[in-house]
């Protein structure tokens, strides 16, 4: 039975106060009554979430936490007291922030991206403010155009923004290859552009190389038809103007305007392009 995880675990009895379950091994866990499906049988499985309750006994439920153990999740802060905060995760009972894991003084309504662990020395779940400690330092299965999941984590002016890729490394989105509006918690598709000596991915919010120039194409096509085949940007228009129009980067918009010219699709004029 793993704590902090979502486990699949037979019905093996029904009692006052729930149903028992039990894992392969024979250990058994309560779903509490409140958490009971309408319709279920002896010996039927059913997917639960373990975790510690207030009494430090093994419990499951059927409510999905923001995030589970080794994974991170946007938490709001309940309360604060002299040992720690409790953010709401989800769950009918709060998750604990130790003082040790905090980098600023929590205060209640905040709203903080936060790390899950399991405490060694209490078999607690818990969170933690400080990523780097948990992230790890060298990216495995990742190279060059790896789409990922990127989450913006904080603002490292004036290089970019600092981001958590996949929920396990440190990366950075450069202020040179933002193309659109960040703001901190935005959670999106991505690529690796490059794996830096110390592990540290440079993201990249667009597919690089050939396969973003033909996506872009497509997206242009669609939108030259969608504007009666006349869209009011040139080489020069500025790489914000081209944003808010096609949501692509200048650099893709003149790769696109290549290729499309070149299969003698679109025109050049001189305020615009133009489908032929």
């Amino acid at each position: 039975m793993k704590i902090g995880e979502t486990n699949t675990l037979k019905i093996e009895k029904e009692t006052a106060i729930g149903l028992f379950l039990s894992d392969d091994l024979g250990i058994e866990v309560l779903l509490p009554k409140r958490y009971l499906p309408n319709k279920f049988e002896i010996g039927d499985k059913l997917d639960v979430f373990i975790y510690r309750d207030s009494e430090d006994r093994l419990i499951s439920t059927t409510e999905t936490p923001r995030a589970k153990l080794n994974e991170l999740g946007w938490m709001t802060v309940k309360s604060v007291t002299e040992a720690g905060a409790f953010l709401d995760w989800g769950l009918s009972k709060d998750l604990f922030v130790p003082l040790k894991e905090q980098i600023v003084k929590l205060k209640e309504g905040e709203e903080h991206l936060v790390y899950v662990y399991l405490d060694d020395l209490t078999q607690r779940l818990a969170a933690s403010l400080r990523l780097e400690r948990y992230l790890k330092d060298l990216p495995e299965g990742l190279e060059k155009g790896t789409e990922i999941k990127a989450t913006i984590w904080k603002e490292h002016h004036p290089l970019g923004f600092q981001a958590i890729v996949n929920d396990k490394y440190l990366g950075m989105v450069y202020s040179n290859q933002i193309f659109q509006d960040l703001k901190i918690g935005d959670t999106f598709n991505a690529y690796v552009n490059a794996i830096r000596e110390d592990g540290r991915i440079d993201v990249l919010l667009q597919k690089p190389g050939h396969e973003s120039i033909d996506d872009a194409s497509k997206e242009l096509f669609d939108a030259l038809e969608k504007n009666n085949g006349f869209l009011p940007l040139t080489d020069k228009s500025s790489p914000e103007d081209i944003y808010a129009s096609l949501s692509m980067s200048k650099k893709s918009f003149k790769k696109a305007v290549g290729s499309l010219y070149k299969s003698r699709i679109l025109e050049l004029q001189k305020d615009g392009i133009k489908l032929v």
